[in-house]
Protein backbone atom coordinates (compact mmCIF):
# COMPACT_ATOMS: atom_id res chain seq x y z
CA UNK A 1 0.00 0.00 0.00
CA UNK A 2 2.60 2.70 0.81
CA UNK A 3 4.88 1.39 -2.25
CA UNK A 4 1.49 2.34 -4.65
CA UNK A 5 1.29 5.94 -3.16
CA UNK A 6 4.94 6.54 -2.97
CA UNK A 7 4.92 5.16 -6.70
CA UNK A 8 2.12 7.12 -7.43
CA UNK A 9 3.46 10.35 -5.54
CA UNK A 10 6.73 9.91 -7.76
CA UNK A 11 4.98 9.44 -10.86
CA UNK A 12 2.94 12.93 -9.73
CA UNK A 13 5.93 14.72 -9.44
CA UNK A 14 7.58 13.74 -12.76
CA UNK A 15 4.59 14.35 -14.67
CA UNK A 16 4.38 17.56 -13.48
CA UNK A 17 7.97 18.60 -13.69
CA UNK A 18 8.09 17.42 -16.81
CA UNK A 19 5.43 19.32 -17.77
CA UNK A 20 6.87 22.13 -16.93
CA UNK A 21 9.68 21.88 -18.88
CA UNK A 22 8.08 21.01 -21.65
CA UNK A 23 5.52 23.87 -21.43
CA UNK A 24 8.41 26.48 -19.97
CA UNK A 25 8.29 28.65 -22.79
CA UNK A 26 4.71 29.33 -22.55
CA UNK A 27 4.47 30.20 -19.36
CA UNK A 28 7.58 32.59 -18.90
CA UNK A 29 5.88 34.40 -22.21
CA UNK A 30 2.29 34.84 -20.52
CA UNK A 31 3.99 35.88 -17.50
CA UNK A 32 5.79 38.27 -18.76
CA UNK A 33 3.35 39.64 -21.31
CA UNK A 34 0.85 39.78 -18.28
CA UNK A 35 3.20 41.78 -16.19
CA UNK A 36 4.02 43.55 -19.08
CA UNK A 37 0.57 45.08 -19.83
CA UNK A 38 -0.46 45.71 -15.98
CA UNK A 39 2.57 47.75 -15.63
CA UNK A 40 3.01 49.66 -18.38
CA UNK A 41 -1.05 50.17 -19.41
CA UNK A 42 -3.31 51.92 -17.01
CA UNK A 43 -6.70 50.60 -17.02
CA UNK A 44 -8.35 53.68 -16.21
CA UNK A 45 -6.87 55.10 -18.99
CA UNK A 46 -8.44 52.27 -21.37
CA UNK A 47 -11.39 52.88 -19.91
CA UNK A 48 -11.45 56.87 -21.17
CA UNK A 49 -10.15 55.75 -24.44
CA UNK A 50 -12.43 53.32 -25.04
CA UNK A 51 -15.78 54.33 -23.66
CA UNK A 52 -15.08 58.04 -24.92
CA UNK A 53 -19.07 58.41 -26.66
CA UNK A 54 -22.04 56.92 -25.11
CA UNK A 55 -22.67 55.59 -28.66
CA UNK A 56 -19.98 52.80 -28.01
CA UNK A 57 -19.77 52.81 -24.49
CA UNK A 58 -20.50 48.67 -24.52
CA UNK A 59 -18.67 47.79 -27.21
CA UNK A 60 -15.56 49.56 -25.36
CA UNK A 61 -16.71 48.54 -22.13
CA UNK A 62 -16.26 44.84 -23.72
CA UNK A 63 -12.95 45.46 -25.18
CA UNK A 64 -11.61 46.92 -21.94
CA UNK A 65 -13.03 43.54 -19.16
CA UNK A 66 -12.38 41.28 -22.33
CA UNK A 67 -8.79 42.32 -23.93
CA UNK A 68 -6.95 43.72 -21.09
CA UNK A 69 -5.04 42.41 -18.25
CA UNK A 70 -7.16 43.33 -15.09
CA UNK A 71 -7.06 41.58 -11.93
CA UNK A 72 -9.93 40.86 -9.47
CA UNK A 73 -8.75 43.95 -7.46
CA UNK A 74 -7.84 45.93 -10.70
CA UNK A 75 -11.24 45.09 -12.12
CA UNK A 76 -13.21 46.49 -9.54
CA UNK A 77 -11.24 49.50 -9.78
CA UNK A 78 -12.10 50.10 -12.91
CA UNK A 79 -15.88 49.11 -11.79
CA UNK A 80 -15.94 51.80 -9.39
CA UNK A 81 -14.65 54.77 -11.80
CA UNK A 82 -17.17 53.06 -14.41
CA UNK A 83 -20.16 53.69 -11.57
CA UNK A 84 -19.03 57.43 -10.47
CA UNK A 85 -19.18 58.45 -13.87
CA UNK A 86 -22.59 58.90 -15.85
CA UNK A 87 -22.05 55.68 -17.60
CA UNK A 88 -25.84 53.62 -17.48
CA UNK A 89 -26.20 49.84 -16.48
CA UNK A 90 -25.74 48.62 -19.47
CA UNK A 91 -21.88 49.37 -20.17
CA UNK A 92 -21.03 48.86 -16.77
CA UNK A 93 -22.53 44.74 -17.42
CA UNK A 94 -20.94 44.02 -20.46
CA UNK A 95 -17.90 44.95 -18.66
CA UNK A 96 -18.57 43.00 -15.90
CA UNK A 97 -19.36 39.83 -17.47
CA UNK A 98 -16.03 39.80 -20.28
CA UNK A 99 -13.80 41.17 -17.54
CA UNK A 100 -12.97 38.15 -15.78
CA UNK A 101 -13.17 35.12 -18.26
CA UNK A 102 -10.19 35.99 -20.33
CA UNK A 103 -7.40 38.36 -21.01
CA UNK A 104 -3.69 37.99 -22.95
CA UNK A 105 -2.30 35.44 -20.73
CA UNK A 106 -4.71 33.06 -20.55
CA UNK A 107 -5.15 33.39 -24.45
CA UNK A 108 -1.12 32.39 -24.51
CA UNK A 109 -1.45 29.57 -22.30
CA UNK A 110 -4.87 27.91 -23.58
CA UNK A 111 -3.04 28.31 -26.81
CA UNK A 112 -0.05 26.69 -26.27
CA UNK A 113 -1.29 23.94 -23.54
CA UNK A 114 -4.59 22.71 -24.66
CA UNK A 115 -5.36 24.15 -28.45
CA UNK A 116 -5.58 27.19 -30.65
CA UNK A 117 -9.33 26.85 -31.08
CA UNK A 118 -9.81 26.27 -27.12
CA UNK A 119 -8.37 29.71 -27.01
CA UNK A 120 -9.97 31.59 -30.02
CA UNK A 121 -13.33 30.04 -28.33
CA UNK A 122 -12.81 31.47 -25.10
CA UNK A 123 -11.90 34.79 -26.20
CA UNK A 124 -15.16 34.59 -28.35
CA UNK A 125 -17.15 33.72 -25.62
CA UNK A 126 -15.45 36.26 -23.29
CA UNK A 127 -16.45 39.01 -26.18
CA UNK A 128 -19.68 37.19 -27.16
CA UNK A 129 -21.17 37.36 -23.64
CA UNK A 130 -20.12 41.28 -22.90
CA UNK A 131 -22.02 42.32 -25.86
CA UNK A 132 -24.87 39.75 -25.06
CA UNK A 133 -25.48 40.69 -21.15
CA UNK A 134 -24.42 44.51 -22.29
CA UNK A 135 -27.52 45.21 -24.26
CA UNK A 136 -30.23 43.00 -22.94
CA UNK A 137 -29.15 45.04 -19.43
CA UNK A 138 -29.37 47.95 -21.67
CA UNK A 139 -33.37 46.90 -22.19
CA UNK A 140 -34.05 46.29 -18.85
CA UNK A 141 -32.61 49.51 -17.26
CA UNK A 142 -34.44 51.48 -20.47
CA UNK A 143 -37.70 49.90 -20.14
CA UNK A 144 -38.05 48.32 -16.50
CA UNK A 145 -37.09 49.21 -12.56
CA UNK A 146 -35.57 46.12 -11.86
CA UNK A 147 -31.79 47.65 -11.53
CA UNK A 148 -33.08 51.20 -9.66
CA UNK A 149 -30.93 51.84 -6.74
CA UNK A 150 -28.83 48.90 -7.21
CA UNK A 151 -25.19 50.75 -6.78
CA UNK A 152 -23.70 50.81 -3.23
CA UNK A 153 -23.29 54.59 -2.88
CA UNK A 154 -20.19 54.44 -1.04
CA UNK A 155 -16.79 56.17 -0.97
CA UNK A 156 -14.12 53.56 -2.62
CA UNK A 157 -10.69 54.65 -2.03
CA UNK A 158 -8.21 52.41 -4.13
CA UNK A 159 -6.26 50.03 -1.59
CA UNK A 160 -2.40 50.32 -1.56
CA UNK A 161 -2.18 46.76 -3.12
CA UNK A 162 -4.44 47.66 -6.23
CA UNK A 163 -2.58 50.33 -8.40
CA UNK A 164 -2.96 51.34 -12.16
CA UNK A 165 0.02 48.87 -12.21
CA UNK A 166 -1.61 46.11 -10.69
CA UNK A 167 -2.86 43.77 -8.42
CA UNK A 168 -0.36 43.53 -5.67
CA UNK A 169 2.45 45.35 -7.36
CA UNK A 170 2.51 48.29 -4.75
CA UNK A 171 5.05 50.98 -5.04
CA UNK A 172 8.79 50.59 -5.03
CA UNK A 173 11.31 53.49 -3.65
CA UNK A 174 13.76 53.71 -5.85
CA UNK A 175 17.04 55.11 -4.68
CA UNK A 176 17.68 58.62 -5.57
CA UNK A 177 21.03 58.12 -7.09
CA UNK A 178 20.89 60.52 -9.96
CA UNK A 179 23.44 57.93 -12.27
CA UNK A 180 22.25 56.87 -15.87
CA UNK A 181 21.18 53.17 -14.77
CA UNK A 182 19.16 53.94 -12.26
CA UNK A 183 17.49 56.67 -14.28
CA UNK A 184 16.92 54.28 -16.63
CA UNK A 185 15.55 51.57 -14.66
CA UNK A 186 13.22 53.98 -13.05
CA UNK A 187 11.73 55.31 -16.96
CA UNK A 188 11.61 52.04 -17.87
CA UNK A 189 9.76 50.62 -14.47
CA UNK A 190 12.21 47.96 -14.39
CA UNK A 191 11.79 47.18 -10.47
CA UNK A 192 7.68 46.84 -11.23
CA UNK A 193 7.95 44.81 -14.01
CA UNK A 194 9.98 42.31 -12.46
CA UNK A 195 7.78 42.38 -9.10
CA UNK A 196 4.54 42.00 -11.43
CA UNK A 197 6.29 38.92 -12.91
CA UNK A 198 6.98 37.81 -9.45
CA UNK A 199 3.31 38.91 -8.11
CA UNK A 200 1.31 37.00 -11.22
CA UNK A 201 3.95 34.32 -12.47
CA UNK A 202 5.72 33.03 -9.33
CA UNK A 203 3.12 33.30 -6.52
CA UNK A 204 -0.31 32.65 -8.85
CA UNK A 205 0.01 31.27 -12.15
CA UNK A 206 3.07 28.71 -10.94
CA UNK A 207 1.22 26.86 -8.04
CA UNK A 208 -1.65 27.25 -9.76
CA UNK A 209 -0.84 25.54 -13.21
CA UNK A 210 0.99 22.64 -10.54
CA UNK A 211 -2.13 22.19 -9.11
CA UNK A 212 -4.72 21.35 -12.13
CA UNK A 213 -1.62 19.20 -13.04
CA UNK A 214 -2.12 17.54 -10.04
CA UNK A 215 -5.68 17.02 -10.27
CA UNK A 216 -5.46 16.16 -13.96
CA UNK A 217 -3.09 13.54 -13.66
CA UNK A 218 -4.57 12.04 -10.74
CA UNK A 219 -7.96 11.72 -12.71
CA UNK A 220 -6.53 10.10 -15.69
CA UNK A 221 -4.54 7.85 -13.42
CA UNK A 222 -8.06 6.75 -11.43
CA UNK A 223 -11.05 7.71 -13.27
CA UNK A 224 -11.10 5.18 -16.61
CA UNK A 225 -11.51 7.11 -19.61
CA UNK A 226 -14.78 5.27 -20.44
CA UNK A 227 -16.54 6.91 -17.24
CA UNK A 228 -15.24 10.38 -18.38
CA UNK A 229 -16.39 10.16 -21.97
CA UNK A 230 -20.03 8.54 -21.03
CA UNK A 231 -20.68 11.28 -18.75
CA UNK A 232 -18.98 14.26 -20.01
CA UNK A 233 -18.32 13.33 -23.70
CA UNK A 234 -19.97 15.11 -26.47
CA UNK A 235 -22.54 12.14 -26.36
CA UNK A 236 -23.87 13.53 -23.45
CA UNK A 237 -25.98 16.24 -24.13
CA UNK A 238 -26.17 16.92 -20.14
CA UNK A 239 -22.62 17.57 -19.92
CA UNK A 240 -22.49 21.01 -20.88
CA UNK A 241 -25.01 22.05 -17.98
CA UNK A 242 -23.54 19.93 -15.52
CA UNK A 243 -20.39 21.11 -15.71
CA UNK A 244 -21.52 24.41 -16.07
CA UNK A 245 -23.55 24.10 -12.68
CA UNK A 246 -20.26 22.45 -10.94
CA UNK A 247 -18.44 26.19 -12.09
CA UNK A 248 -20.59 28.37 -10.53
CA UNK A 249 -19.57 27.91 -6.66
CA UNK A 250 -15.79 27.17 -7.55
CA UNK A 251 -12.79 29.31 -8.21
CA UNK A 252 -11.14 28.56 -11.08
CA UNK A 253 -8.38 30.20 -11.92
CA UNK A 254 -8.40 30.13 -15.88
CA UNK A 255 -4.83 30.40 -17.32
CA UNK A 256 -3.84 28.04 -14.35
CA UNK A 257 -6.69 25.59 -14.76
CA UNK A 258 -5.08 24.60 -18.58
CA UNK A 259 -3.30 21.60 -17.86
CA UNK A 260 -6.14 20.36 -16.18
CA UNK A 261 -8.47 20.99 -19.20
CA UNK A 262 -5.70 19.23 -21.68
CA UNK A 263 -5.82 16.09 -19.83
CA UNK A 264 -9.75 16.33 -19.47
CA UNK A 265 -9.86 16.91 -23.40
CA UNK A 266 -7.42 13.99 -23.65
CA UNK A 267 -9.55 11.31 -21.92
CA UNK A 268 -12.99 12.34 -23.85
CA UNK A 269 -15.02 15.62 -22.11
CA UNK A 270 -16.37 17.43 -24.16
CA UNK A 271 -14.85 21.00 -25.25
CA UNK A 272 -17.84 22.91 -25.22
CA UNK A 273 -18.32 21.82 -21.44
CA UNK A 274 -14.31 22.61 -20.00
CA UNK A 275 -15.44 25.78 -21.67
CA UNK A 276 -18.99 26.09 -19.90
CA UNK A 277 -16.97 25.22 -16.90
CA UNK A 278 -14.17 27.88 -17.39
CA UNK A 279 -16.58 30.70 -17.93
CA UNK A 280 -18.77 29.84 -14.61
CA UNK A 281 -15.52 29.14 -12.65
CA UNK A 282 -13.82 31.96 -13.56
CA UNK A 283 -16.88 34.01 -13.51
CA UNK A 284 -18.51 33.47 -10.68
CA UNK A 285 -15.91 32.51 -8.09
CA UNK A 286 -16.30 33.53 -4.33
CA UNK A 287 -13.54 36.58 -5.08
CA UNK A 288 -15.01 37.97 -7.77
CA UNK A 289 -18.69 38.10 -6.17
CA UNK A 290 -17.59 39.44 -2.87
CA UNK A 291 -15.96 42.40 -5.02
CA UNK A 292 -19.68 42.67 -6.67
CA UNK A 293 -21.15 43.21 -2.98
CA UNK A 294 -18.78 46.21 -2.40
CA UNK A 295 -20.44 47.89 -5.23
CA UNK A 296 -23.47 46.33 -6.21
CA UNK A 297 -27.02 45.17 -4.56
CA UNK A 298 -28.28 41.92 -5.11
CA UNK A 299 -30.49 42.10 -7.99
CA UNK A 300 -27.63 43.59 -10.18
CA UNK A 301 -25.88 40.65 -9.04
CA UNK A 302 -28.10 37.84 -9.47
CA UNK A 303 -28.75 39.32 -12.88
CA UNK A 304 -25.08 39.19 -13.52
CA UNK A 305 -24.48 35.59 -12.80
CA UNK A 306 -27.81 34.33 -14.90
CA UNK A 307 -26.21 35.83 -17.98
CA UNK A 308 -22.87 34.01 -16.88
CA UNK A 309 -24.56 30.96 -16.56
CA UNK A 310 -26.68 30.73 -19.24
CA UNK A 311 -24.27 31.95 -21.77
CA UNK A 312 -21.91 29.41 -20.15
CA UNK A 313 -24.27 26.53 -21.47
CA UNK A 314 -24.66 28.27 -24.99
CA UNK A 315 -20.66 28.76 -25.59
CA UNK A 316 -20.55 25.31 -24.58
CA UNK A 317 -22.93 23.74 -26.85
CA UNK A 318 -22.10 25.90 -29.84
CA UNK A 319 -18.44 24.98 -28.93
CA UNK A 320 -19.15 21.25 -29.34
CA UNK A 321 -21.56 21.80 -32.26
CA UNK A 322 -18.87 23.85 -34.25
CA UNK A 323 -15.77 20.85 -33.63
CA UNK A 324 -18.26 18.37 -34.90
CA UNK A 325 -19.42 20.07 -38.08
CA UNK A 326 -15.82 21.50 -38.46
Amino acid sequence: MIDSVLAFLWSTFTYVINLFISKAHILIFAMFVAAALRVYLDPLKLKQTFIRKSGTAIIGSVALGALSPLCACGSMAVIVAMMTTVLPWGPIMAFLTSSPIMGPNEFVIFAGIVNFRFAIALTISSIGIGIFAGYITHIIDKHTKFLKNQIRLVETKPSSSCSSTGCGIGDFEHSKNDNKLDKLFEKYKVAEFLRAVYNLGVKRIIPFFALFATIGYAISQFVPAEIMTTYLGTGNHFAVPLLSLLGLPLYVGSASAAPLMNILTEVGVSQGALLSFIITGSGTSIAVIVGLLTVMKRKAILLYVVFIFIFSILAGYLFDLYLLVF
